[in-house]
């Protein structure tokens, strides 16, 4: 088998997504527009809004010795989940922690993707957990990042 290709790695993240929350709306490519009006309805699902976006962020590299490089990809995994105020034993705030802690213990539970040709992923990275003003609505919005190193 071939090793893993940045379209591979973005696939098999958005296979633990799925896999957790199967009805949440999951783009492996920046699909966002300028026009944050419109972002709501790109995630909206029949039970809520929840979505996510996963897209190659950034790539480093180094020698691994005199005569071969390492690459290391930086997947920005961007999460959106509809706002709802609440009392404080039942709000969205609460909800979107727990899907974030959850897709942190399922991607540990994949350090290489179940791919080939990489090493163990860092941890995921929650960057920013906040919330985003769409205009007509208001979203939860987690940046977060994962760190891919490819071996040999």
């Amino acid at each position: 088998m071939a090793d893993a290709t940045d379209k591979d790695i973005r696939s098999a993240i958005k296979d633990v997504i799925k896999a957790l929350y199967p009805d949440a709306v999951v783009f492996q490519w920046n699909a966002l527009s300028h026009n944050l009006g419109e972002w709501p309805g790109m995630f909206r699902t029949e039970t809520g809004t929840h979505g996510w976006i996963i897209k190659r962020g950034g790539v480093s590299g180094g020698w691994k010795n005199g005569q071969r490089d390492r690459k290391t990809f930086v997947y920005d995994i961007w999460g959106f989940y509809g706002y709802s105020s609440g009392k404080e034993s039942e709000n969205s705030d609460d909800d979107f922690g727990a899907i974030l802690d959850a897709i942190y213990e399922a991607l540990k539970e994949k350090p290489t993707l179940d791919l080939e040709g990489l090493d163990p992923h860092g941890l995921l990275q929650v960057a920013a957990n906040t919330t985003i003003d769409t205009g007509e609505e208001t979203l939860h919005f987690a940046q977060c990042r994962l760190e891919v190193k490819l071996c040999c």
